[in-house]
């Protein structure tokens, strides 16, 4: 499934990722996957340049109580990894 931040979503700033090891911060736009395996693309911003479409792949530790985007971005990765 694709799941697209509303506006209210990115003012409440649940599409935000911040990848403190790797200097990251990733504005979402869509999450597309479904279970524990999901891709959020948005803009990246990596050491002060953007990066736009950029996608980062993560798997879930545990399914989320809900599909809703919210349920989604609050429950805790197991890993993830930077698609090219």
């Amino acid at each position: 499934m694709r799941f697209e931040f509303t506006e209210e979503q990115k003012k409440n700033g649940i599409n935000m990722i911040e990848i403190e090891e790797d200097e990251l911060i990733l504005e979402g736009e869509y999450v597309e996957g479904e279970g524990k395996n999901y891709v959020i693309t948005g803009i990246a911003t990596i050491e002060g340049e953007r990066y736009h479409e950029f996608q980062v792949e993560f798997e879930l530790v545990e399914e989320p109580s809900s599909e809703s985007l919210e349920d989604i971005m609050e429950t805790e990765w197991e890993w993830y990894d930077y698609l090219c």
